[in-house]
């Protein structure tokens, strides 16, 4: 997202499958760049370039024009 959510960076430590030459287990420091998720939720809400794209209440969905083949999926 370019605009909104401020972007935090935390630190996580990967541990490898593969022993160091001082015989321990390597491990490397990455870091991790992340969103909060409900902030993210609130940006995409409120912006209004996406009003009327969005939908709040489940809607049916047919394969055919006829209407009797329905259409089971995600909101």
């Amino acid at each position: 997202m370019a605009t909104g959510p401020q972007w935090t960076c935390e630190i996580v430590t990967a541990h490898g499958n593969k022993v160091g030459q001082d015989g321990t287990m390597m491990t490397e420091d990455l870091e991790l760049w992340k969103h909060d998720p409900v902030d993210c939720v609130k940006e995409l809400i409120g912006n209004p370039a996406f009003r009327n794209l969005i939908s709040y209440v489940p809607q049916r969905a047919y394969a055919d024009r006829a209407g009797l083949k329905r259409i089971f999926d995600e909101m």
